[in-house]
């Protein structure tokens, strides 16, 4: 017994002297590295040991004992109130769980076409496989139109004027047929189809010379020239149809063939693609031509949002080319579906043995087609405040449509609700 009193009377100074430390070296987070442990675990053996220096101390010394057990419950109470951190260091505490699922500040992402605010945690859902792959109805497809025209404070005229379209509406009086082709959307396919069926041409062209259609073959068509013979009451008559396209995937295809370096296309703007580079890099006319230098797709972007999409027509925003609301289609093609619309256009034309030239890319599923992946990568890589500034100057074509966002799993089809 004596030998028993002698080994705790000579150590219940460093055990509770240990202790009290022990605690409130956890609570200020100076314990080992690999410490981790959970404030019960902390508070259970905190009373643990108290309670063993407690019941074998002797009762003279409880005077030692009240100001450990003050020690203890100071250190406690400590512990409680950091919360799992200390409340001067912004490092995370020792004794703190991991919480690798705890949310954090929502990403900045380009808002949804109807609604700015939405985020990529709203986006990522689960791929609908088949939802949005069959195409939408021509009656909600006109209903998102007068949407996107209300939203500009617009309403269609009450009687068509497609007398007062501009260049890149076109009239093919042979088979009564209106078409206004915003570029980048496949128009140069839809004009060639266009002139077989009118009997301009014999033979459906070789698709590397389809931009041959552009010259004087097609230009009798447009509308400047053709108001001059046909006025709107036999303009309303005809048949008229548009294409048109996700603003993302058109202006990735708009990089990739008019301004990048890609040898199956790119290029065919050089003298744009010089400027570009002139403006964002600072640099002569003569280094970039020697250099052979293009602009990336990051200035390319800059580019855009510098001059608030005023530019080349292939590059701004595809609302300007439209003929609304001086006139309403009577079919809007996504060219998202043109597979299934486009075979519907040519039955309305009587024109079943045309055919449209098919993309170049090779996948029939748009989510999947280089421009779609091509958007996805080089979208997400730009500065966010590029990406919001370019939503802002493409908006009312993202609202045309409702079309999706970069983010979403079924980008670039427009979200529809039938």
């Amino acid at each position: 017994k004596q030998w028993y009193q002698r080994r705790v009377r000579g150590t219940h100074c460093s055990c509770t002297s240990n202790l009290a430390s022990s605690a409130v070296v956890h609570a200020e987070m100076t314990a080992e590295p690999e410490v981790s442990l959970s404030k019960k675990s902390v508070a259970l053996m905190v009373m643990s040991c108290f309670f063993i220096v407690f019941l074998l101390r002797p009762s003279k010394k409880v005077s030692d004992t009240t100001s450990v057990l003050n020690v203890v419950k100071d250190s406690l109470k400590r512990i409680t109130e950091s919360q799992y951190s200390d409340p001067v260091s912004s490092e995370p505490s020792l004794l703190s769980k991991p919480t690798p699922h705890e949310p954090g500040p929502p990403p900045r992402t380009v808002p949804a076409a109807d609604n700015p605010k939405t985020t990529n945690n709203e986006l990522q859902i689960a791929p609908s496989k088949d939802l949005y792959l069959n195409p939408p109805s021509q009656e909600w497809i006109q209903d998102q139109f007068e949407k996107a025209l209300s939203d500009l404070g617009l309403e269609y005229s009450p009687d068509s004027l497609w007398s007062l379209c501009g260049a890149k509406t076109y009239y093919f009086p042979k088979i009564n047929t209106i078409f206004t082709g915003t570029p980048k959307t496949g128009c140069s396919n839809w004009i060639e189809a266009l002139l077989r069926a009118e009997g301009d041409l014999t033979k459906e062209l070789d698709p590397t010379k389809i931009k041959q259609v552009h010259g004087k073959i097609s230009g009798r068509h447009r509308m400047p020239h053709m108001r001059e013979q046909y006025n709107d009451t036999t303009l309303r008559k005809a048949f008229s149809f548009t294409v048109v396209r996700n603003p993302w995937t058109r202006m990735v295809s708009g990089y990739r063939d008019k301004l990048s370096d890609e040898d199956t296309q790119g290029g065919d703007k050089r003298s744009i693609g010089v400027r570009i580079v002139q403006e964002m890099r600072g640099v002569t006319d003569s280094v970039v031509k020697t250099e052979k230098l293009y602009p990336t797709f990051a200035e390319y972007a800059s580019w855009i949002v510098k001059h608030r999409g005023n530019i080349n027509v292939h590059f701004s925003p595809q609302f300007g080319t439209l003929c609304v609301p001086k006139a309403k289609y009577d079919i809007v093609v996504p060219l998202e579906y043109a597979g299934p619309l486009g075979g519907e256009v040519l039955k309305r034309i009587n024109a079943n043995n045309t055919s449209v030239l098919g993309s170049y890319d090779q996948s029939s599923d748009p989510r999947l087609q280089k421009s779609a992946l091509y958007a996805k990568e080089w979208l997400s890589e730009l500065d966010p405040d590029v990406v919001e500034q370019l939503y802002s100057i493409y908006k009312t074509d993202f609202t045309l449509l409702n079309y999706s966002n970069f983010s979403h799993p079924d980008f670039p089809l427009p979200l529809y609700d039938e």
